[in-house]
């Protein structure tokens, strides 16, 4: 069972699901703001420094780190690991356990205002990584337990690509309503899905019965697959990529708009990363996993707990198909916010719904915000985030832009307990969001509490 405790364990340590900083969206002036509403703009126009103008990286799931990592004689280990109890480990589990990544680097950045200064376009080039992943409970149960059962739904999707993208917002209805849309053309650098439809486990009289059925699924640039010609068979170590050119390519766009519902209050609604990445059959590898096993040993801890069954049902290595050419949407995200100004435009609150549709799950978010801007250059936000119903994060967003820089930095793991390394170990999700840039032009007129005389023309 060795290959199986070794999968498991990299999936729990390397993914959490994927979610774009909250704290980050009502960060006024943040030239990262427009990726949550195309509608919304930036204070002025802008040229991000390479690499550093926007760095995204976000990771959540609905199980804290210390559900999974356990303190034993000086290091972490894993619930899997036989030093942890099963009732320990298996007692803050859910029926289904997502986790996963997501982040988002921008290469090339800049943007700037029409003549009007209320019309605004920009340009992106941003490379992207997504991945989710689902381990059911019942899982843990049948390795920690030795327990029978039907474990349904156990898979892996990740995808990497990169995004070329433009957008343009302008007002409509005297000022009160501003609309943006941002086209992106997607180039696909790879993909991985490992899905098991099948994964039955039985007990009668004293053997063990093992039915599975997987598949695997691979796309990337040059990849190839060494076959063993004995057996027929490859395992996920036997395939070689070369990423030296895209191997799909797509579209998406993002739509939205905010409106002036009063003066003081604005309501903003938009849809994010809506479309597809159609990848090539000649860049895919695939293959299916279909085992039906029998055991009938056990190894009896020397604890004296209760045995489990011992063999190796080679769930990972796979019988090569026909690939074929995919084409799958990315995960979108619904983004529904309220905001209110008080005291000429110097402290705003706000309200934020967020809807994020992916692989396994369809996750919630809702997050209040207080935020801060005493003068046009300075922006400081505070959040709090309420996850799928579960416990929250406490957040903090910054954005400082006078005349010669434009500086944003926001997080959610203020007031999270943290490892030396700074990993939270008991919140269920991390959003981290930075970015640096120069500014351009001059100011815009969309606010007009932030408008001089100077400014005007």
């Amino acid at each position: 069972m060795k290959k199986l405790y070794t999968l498991i364990a990299a999936a729990l340590l390397a993914t959490g699901a994927a979610a774009q900083n909250p704290s980050a969206y009502f960060m006024e002036g943040s030239t990262f703001r427009s990726q949550f509403n195309p509608a919304f703009a930036p204070l002025r126009g802008y040229v991000n420094i390479p690499v550093l103008g926007g760095v995204d990286i976000n990771v959540s799931g609905n199980l804290a780190l210390d559900n999974v990592l356990y303190p034993r004689n000086g290091k972490l280990v894993t619930l899997l690991d036989g030093s942890v109890s099963a009732n320990e480990a298996l007692g803050n589990l859910k029926a289904n356990n997502l986790l996963g990544i997501g982040s988002r680097i921008n290469v090339i950045g800049f943007g700037a205002f029409t003549k009007n200064h209320k019309n605004f376009w920009s340009f992106d080039l941003n490379l992207r990584v997504n991945e989710d992943t689902n381990l059911p409970r019942s899982l843990f149960e049948f390795i920690k337990l030795g327990q029978e059962g039907n474990i349904n739904g156990f898979g892996a999707s990740a995808s990497a690509y990169a995004e070329a993208a433009f957008s343009y917002s302008f007002p409509l209805m005297n000022d009160r309503l501003y609309v943006g849309v941002r086209g992106k053309f997607l180039a696909g650098l790879a993909r991985a899905n490992v899905n098991y439809d099948r994964f039955n486990v039985s007990l009668q009289k004293d053997r063990w019965y093992v039915d599975t059925q997987g598949s695997i699924d691979i796309t990337a640039g040059g990849a190839e697959v060494d076959v063993n010609p004995e057996t027929g068979i490859f395992e996920p170590g036997d395939i070689d990529i070369k990423p030296t050119k895209p191997a799909g390519y797509g579209f998406a766009v993002d739509l939205g708009a905010t409106y002036d519902i009063l003066p003081n209050l604005q309501a903003s609604l938009a849809v994010t990363d809506l479309g597809f990445i159609s990848w090539s059959k000649k860049n895919s590898v695939a293959g299916v996993s279909t085992q039906t096993l029998e055991f009938s040993g056990v190894t009896v801890p020397d604890d004296g707990s209760d045995p489990t069954p011992d063999f190796d049902f080679e769930m990972l290595k796979f019988r090569p198909t026909d690939a074929k050419s995919a084409s799958k949407m990315l995960r979108a995200s619904l983004n529904a916010g309220l905001e209110y100004e008080v005291w000429r435009h110097k402290i705003g609150i706000g309200l934020l719904y967020t809807a994020r549709f992916w692989e396994y799950k369809t996750l919630h978010n809702i997050t209040g915000s207080v935020n801060f801007h005493p003068v046009r250059w300075f922006t400081l936000t505070g959040s709090y985030s309420v996850i799928d119903n579960r416990g929250g994060a406490v957040g903090l967003a910054l954005n400082l832009c006078p005349s010669w820089i434009n500086f944003f930095i926001a997080t959610d793991v203020v007031t999270a307990k943290h490892t030396p390394q700074w990993i939270p170990v008991k919140q269920s999700m991390m959003n981290v969001t930075l970015g640096l840039g120069v500014p351009i032009g001059k100011r815009s007129h969309r606010i007009p509490a932030y408008v001089w005389k100077q400014d005007k023309r």
